[in-house]
């Protein structure tokens, strides 16, 4: 049997094998730039992984599963004033876009008044239909009895025309409700 301290420096030797530029560290038929450029991607790849396990982890968060969604009047047009969606158990969202027309790269007024339902929060999800156009989401204050005001602005879009959706998230004691709100920009 080897005795302890031959052992260690076995250990040393192998230990010293593993770290970068040191003597005899390379494999077999590659270079010192070549090992620097392969361990450089294996980070990345093990950051790329990181990365894809938060956002996997934190979508709920960006994107939350309401209990209900509202059915829209699809003859409102939000461009030209309030529109309302309802729910079941009589449950009604109104939904009020400034200034007329909602124009694109301008602060908009948004105003939602909620009948019969006790909110303790309320955010306007913007997204874009045919095309993501990131994360848009204010949230909303309270200004009075099942009412909610605040601001956002829409971005530009390389197309002329765009379809929008605007959903109203309600955070309610039983979970969240949404109530999309279609309307289009032109630019």
């Amino acid at each position: 049997m080897r005795d302890r301290s031959s052992r260690l420096e076995d250990a040393d030797a192998l230990v010293s094998g593993f770290a970068v530029g040191a003597p005899g560290s390379d494999l077999p038929g590659m270079t010192p730039a070549a090992r620097a450029w392969a361990l450089r991607l294996a980070l990345l790849l093990l950051i790329a992984g990181a990365v894809a396990v938060v956002v996997v982890r934190l979508g709920p968060l960006l994107h939350p599963e309401p209990i209900e969604v509202a059915a829209p009047d699809p003859d409102c047009e939000l461009e030209a004033g309030p529109c309302t969606a309802s729910f079941s158990g009589g449950v009604a969202v109104s939904l009020s876009i400034g200034p007329a027309g909602i124009p694109v790269l301008t602060p908009l007024t948004l105003d939602v008044v909620v009948r019969d339902l006790e909110v303790s929060r309320v955010e306007v999800d913007f997204a874009g239909v045919d095309m993501s156009m990131g994360y848009n989401r204010p949230a909303l204050a309270p200004a009075g009895p099942h009412r909610f005001v605040g601001e956002g602005m829409l971005p530009a879009c390389v197309k002329d025309r765009m379809t929008w959706e605007a959903r109203v998230l309600l955070h309610t004691p039983v979970g969240l409700l949404a109530a999309p709100f279609r309307f289009e920009t032109r630019r």
